[in-house]
């Protein structure tokens, strides 16, 4: 017994899993905390712009998540080659490009902020400019700290992770407590991103970006396949995660899409107590599937722990859904119970479509692309049609990821090893 329970302490996936789980509950523990202060502040009406300018920032998350999801491939393919030349290059070309890259990002956007408020509805302009600021810069961060996954330094990249979280919960609840209103929500938002893509670029380049560099040599057919697969899964991603949430804020009176705002809140709670699990598939399945050795264990052991750890919570909202709902955002958002539980479902779909399409980036297959935009197509039209109710949107909801997490897991278990040439990075891969 004492063997067993040492070999699944030494098991990496255990390890690094425990790590990304810890600094995963610390940035939601926090992240609630700035929701379940803010909205008492807020009130409702005022509450449902931040809900939206939020699920705007989610969407926007596409971004930092298709730059790290690259940087997490080709990073984790230098560091099980030992290729320290070609890591110094990667991580000091990343570094100077995303700080370029979110400059130009927030120009770009702060420059729609009139439509961009005039479509959700804000009041504020000032509100949608710190908004793109907060998104330009977590743009950065979340590129960055891609690059300690790939390499699987997930102290630092918890690290990191926890720094910007606890910053926006400090700064940006002391603002709006200041009278600053949902515009110094996101103004203390990007101040907490500012300092960790500070820290974040300083500790990539201190630990990865010194010493004798090389030309990446990369086949640039192959790099731009890689890029597109990866480009259009974090896209369908972040519409299936956040799309219901704008589509929400834009056909509902202002009272129901603030309590479907406070609905969002206290239901993703399930996705994000496992979202370590992705965070962690990914290099993962590049690792083992690089070194030429099947994958299905890893999808396995992925989705046992994704099930075991959102199925009680998910008892929990079923029996107490107004406790749930009205702990997060106060009693103004009790109407909102009701439709705890079946958006919990709704997010449980979600988690498993998550890391299916995570473990399938990893092993370089990408025909789950098709069959999710179709679901997600029909999701956000769906809910644009069939929004009478919150049970409704639910409904929709519910059907839509159960059709997604069926579609993603097509072929699921046929995992062909990549044959891999560090210089190349990823060989063509049939799918």
């Amino acid at each position: 017994m004492a063997t067993r329970v040492r070999g699944v302490l030494a098991s990496d996936f255990i390890r690094h899993g425990a790590i990304v789980f810890v600094a995963s509950m610390t940035v939601n523990i926090l992240g609630y905390l700035f929701h379940f202060a803010i909205s008492r502040r807020l009130g409702v009406v005022r509450y449902g712009e931040l809900s939206a300018l939020n699920a705007a920032f989610m969407l926007s998350l596409v971004v930092p998540q298709i730059g790290s999801t690259i940087g997490i491939k080709y990073a984790a393919t230098f560091h099980t080659a030992n290729d320290t030349a070609r890591l110094a290059t990667l991580v000091r070309n990343f570094v100077r490009y995303s700080l370029l890259g979110g400059l130009g990002v927030f120009v770009a956007l702060a420059l729609l902020a009139l439509p961009i408020a005039s479509f959700l509805r804000v009041d504020d302009p000032l509100a949608v400019v710190l908004t793109m600021a907060m998104i330009a810069l977590s743009m950065v961060s979340g590129t960055l700290r891609g690059l300690f996954q790939g390499v699987e330094a997930f102290n630092a990249y918890a690290f990191s992770y926890v720094l910007e979280s606890t910053l926006k919960l400090a700064c940006g609840v002391g603002l709006v407590y200041a009278g600053f209103g949902v515009a110094g929500a996101f103004a203390g938002w990007a101040l907490g991103s500012f300092v960790a893509v500070a820290y974040t670029a300083v500790a990539l380049e201190r630990s990865y970006g010194r010493g004798a560099t090389a030309k990446l040599d990369l086949h640039l057919g192959l790099f731009v396949r890689t890029l597109n697969g990866v480009a259009i899964a974090t896209v369908l991603l972040a519409i299936v995660q956040n799309g219901d949430l704008l589509v929400v804020k834009h056909v509902a009176d202002p009272t129901t899409a603030g309590l479907y705002g406070a609905l969002s809140l206290a239901g993703k709670i399930l996705l994000f107590l496992v979202q370590f699990v992705p965070l962690i598939v990914l290099p993962k399945a590049t690792r083992t599937a690089l070194a030429g050795l099947p994958a299905g264990r890893l999808l396995l052991q992925a989705l046992v722990v994704s099930a075991a750890m959102s199925l009680p919570g998910l008892v929990f909202y079923y029996f107490f859904p107004g406790f749930v709902i009205t702990t997060l955002a106060g009693k103004a958002f009790a109407g909102g119970a009701p439709y705890v539980f079946s958006y919990g479902v709704a997010m449980v779909e979600l988690a498993f479509v998550t890391v299916i399409v995570n473990f399938k980036m990893g092993i370089h297959r990408f025909d789950f692309a098709w069959p999710l935009a179709i679901c997600a197509l029909l999701e956000l039209v769906g809910i644009a049609r069939f929004h009478r109710s919150l049970g409704d949107v639910t409904s929709v909801l519910i059907a839509g990821n159960f059709l997604a997490t069926i579609s993603v897991s097509w072929r699921v278990w046929k995992t062909t090893p990549i044959a891999a040439n560090p210089s190349l990075v990823f060989l063509d891969d049939a799918v």
